[in-house]
């Protein structure tokens, strides 16, 4: 009876799946963020880590993205921490000059976004090769500024994002890039612009310098149907081919706005997209 017990316990063990072994935990410290586990957890695990825009929350900008499901699938760890907020209670990410500090408080949201990942490798493998950032507008500055400040990002998808014109954020590894922006955004034009008194890049030119520091060229283009609102393909793809093993495109959404009504399989292409990068 007692071997049948032991045999019927050994088995039961050996059924747990890892999403039932693997508990979410919580990191950051003042500024906590839920560490959400997949399914099936690798080890190492890629990472991924969504900024969210001005004024809004990580929980927001889930709840735009719908990344948390389809990161659970895909076997990927997966966290939208907050940014700080500012005296008028807004959230936001010190990311440049232009975006989106507008009280030059004392931020360091690089040695914060470190700090996530040091304490959650601590706690379960993160594969330092495929660490990605998914950023909306100053989500997106900051993407680009911890990527160049760090060298720790494999790949970004940026939406309606820039970084100062003066800025010399080019990243000193190779770092592959998914830009989307909408011809018709009218909070961070897709020419360049002005905020806080300071000039910020044209998507053209912010995808140039990742194609220069990727040692890019001769792009291709074709068109898809993206934004499920605007009849047609929209949308010009621009695939660019790299010297180096990353990748680099520029979805330009004609008249597509500052946030874009994104198609119902959006996590997936864009997930689909970060998993084929890897420093």
């Amino acid at each position: 009876m007692k071997s049948r017990i032991l045999s019927v316990i050994a088995l039961t063990c050996a059924l747990i799946s890892p999403a039932q072994a693997a508990h979410n935990f919580t990191v950051g410290g003042d500024r906590p963020v839920t560490v959400n586990l997949p399914d099936t957890l690798a080890n190492p695990a890629p990472l991924l880590i969504l900024l969210h825009s001005a004024s809004t929350s990580g929980a927001h900008q889930e709840n735009y993205m719908k990344l948390g499901p389809v990161a659970k699938k895909n076997g990927i760890i997966y966290i939208a921490p907050d940014g700080v907020t500012n005296p008028e209670g807004k959230r936001f990410w010190n990311a440049s000059k232009s975006c989106c500090n507008r009280y030059n408080q004392e931020v360091d949201d690089v040695a914060y976004i470190n700090s996530l990942i040091d304490e959650i490798s601590a706690k379960t493998p993160v594969d330092p090769k495929r660490i990605y950032l998914i950023g909306h507008s100053n989500g997106a500055f900051m993407s680009f500024a911890f990527a160049c400040k760090t060298n720790k990002v494999a790949a970004i998808v940026a939406i309606a994002g820039a970084m100062d014109t003066e800025s010399d954020c080019m990243p000193a590894t190779p770092v592959s890039l998914l830009n989307i922006h909408g011809t018709a955004d009218k909070t961070i034009k897709v020419d360049g612009g002005v905020m806080n008194h300071f000039p910020y890049t044209s998507a053209k030119s912010t995808v140039t310098r990742i194609a220069l520091a990727n040692k890019c060229s001769s792009p291709a283009i074709t068109k898809k149907d993206f934004e499920p609102t605007i009849k047609g393909p929209e949308t010009t793809v621009i695939n660019y081919t790299c010297d180096t093993h990353t990748h680099l495109q520029f979805w330009k959404i004609a008249k597509g706005s500052h946030s874009p009504k994104l198609p119902s399989d959006f996590a997936d292409q864009v997930i689909s997209f970060l998993l084929k990068q890897s420093k």
